[in-house]
């Protein structure tokens, strides 16, 4: 007789560090787009394709989702399911990012109150005072809805912590869910879920229309938690299918063409929409170019028209690919656990909360201060500052990790899963090779 214990949940995935790491830098190239140097039309397309880094939150989302409802469905059965998941997310997210946040909001305090130069400017980097509460309790996202309109504050340099106020929403409402629904329906539930997402954020946008569709509007949608569901939940069906061996199997090959065909569908038309401009405000927008807009609201129209729910599926795949073949050494899995990225991978929270403030304060202290005399020095300082940015960033969130997480982190052993002991004492627990850990008689 044997009775099946939960599996673990703590299995180390090298190959979804590496898309973690390719994640944390789409975004921080998305955010150095603007001193991409434009030299012709190569630079000036690598330039426009660089800006739409920001699918690295997407793909950051998706690894959530599965990661996520990984540890809840393996850990449904313990004891302490819900204080162990919560003190783990809370020793994880919250001690950096409320390090950078009062960190920043004091210093601009202590520079104002000591009068020292460049204060101002300072300030201006950070949210309005009004504003604040909602980055201290992860409801950034809905500025924008409750103040009717973005201001200018809003593009401060805390404004990326948007995407960690949706995955702490998320965090706090899915671990019930999965507690409370049978194993079974938690993918069907998941499903459902990203398809309203996926409904609302196009419901919404088709009830603005293209033509009015244009910044604040169409970053109240993006950013909003109901319209970005579809990729946290995508993930969160992932999650269940790899701990379905059956239905894994049949699906392992198809995971290659479903991320190639809806990654790529996504690809070819923002491709499209850049390269071929002025057709693609005639097909959006008509004749009349005075109803035209720019670019970028026209590559956030399309994301909301369905832009979106291609990279959730196509990201959906590539995270269960990654997940499913992380034993095999195929090109993929060389790449993805390749020396390069995996440091990368280890350090991309830090990363992702560093590198828009250090930004900032960069353009402050340096930047503004550089004036190019030729062409040539404009471009060996915008590279510079590039490679700047991005070492600096990748520094201080290796330093951060090792001497400030990585001791909080060791909390963590105080909240591993605990299980009911088992009554009959025939019953003991010993190892069992594919599940960890397992239930049979001595």
């Amino acid at each position: 007789m044997a009775i099946s214990a939960p599996l673990k949940s703590g299995r180390k995935f090298q190959s979804l560090d590496g898309l973690r790491a390719i994640a944390a830098l789409l975004v921080i190239f998305h955010h150095l787009h603007d001193y991409f140097p434009i030299l012709g039309w190569p630079t000036y397309y690598l330039s426009r394709f660089v800006q739409q880094g920001w699918i690295g939150v997407d793909l950051f989302f998706v690894l959530s989702g599965f990661l996520i409802t990984g540890i809840l469905l393996d850990t449904r059965a313990a004891t302490n399911y819900f204080s162990g998941f919560y003190a783990r997310r809370v020793l994880r997210i919250f001690p950096l990012y409320y390090l950078v946040l009062v960190g920043l909001i004091a210093t601009g305090a202590l520079l104002t109150w000591r009068h020292v130069s460049g204060a101002a400017e300072f300030a201006r980097l950070l949210p309005l005072p009004q504003d604040r509460w909602t980055y201290f309790c992860f409801l950034t996202n809905w500025i924008g809805l409750w103040k009717a309109h973005w201001d200018s504050h809003f593009a401060s340099i805390l404004a990326h912590f948007w995407s960690l106020a949706i995955e702490e929403q998320f965090y706090l409402v899915w671990p019930f869910m999965v507690w409370l629904a049978p194993r079974r329906a938690v993918p069907w539930i998941a499903g459902t879920l990203a398809l309203v997402a996926a409904v609302v954020r196009g419901a919404w946008a088709m009830h603005f229309g293209p033509y009015h569709l244009v910044l604040p509007i169409s970053i109240e949608i993006q950013l909003a938690t109901i319209c970005r569901l579809d990729g946290l939940f995508l993930g969160a069906i992932g999650a269940c299918i790899f701990r379905n061996p059956q239905l894994l199997a049949r699906l392992r090959r198809w995971l290659p063409w479903i991320a190639t065909l809806f990654l790529g569908a996504f690809v070819a038309v923002v491709t499209f929409m850049v390269v071929e401009r002025d057709l693609t405000t005639y097909l959006i927008y008509g004749s009349d170019f005075r109803l035209a807009h720019p670019m970028e609201d026209q590559i956030l129209l399309f994301s909301q028209y369905g832009g979106l729910s291609l990279m959730a599926v196509g990201f959906g795949a590539l995270v269960l690919l990654a997940a499913a073949t992380e034993d095999q050494r195929s090109w993929m899995q060389r790449l993805l656990q390749s020396r390069i990225l995996a440091p990368f991978g280890k350090y991309s929270y830090g990363m992702y909360v560093y590198h828009v403030p250090l930004l900032g304060i960069a353009n402050l202290a340096l930047y503004s201060s550089f004036h190019a005399h030729t062409l040539t020095q404009r471009v060996l300082w915008n590279c510079s500052y590039i490679g700047f940015i991005v070492a600096a960033s990748f520094a201080i969130s290796a330093v951060s990790y090792e001497f400030f997480e990585k001791k909080i982190l060791r909390f963590k052993r105080h909240f591993e899963a605990r299980y009911p002991q088992a009554r009959h004492p025939l019953f003991v627990v010993h190892p069992h090779p594919r599940t960890e850990s397992s239930l049979s008689i001595r």
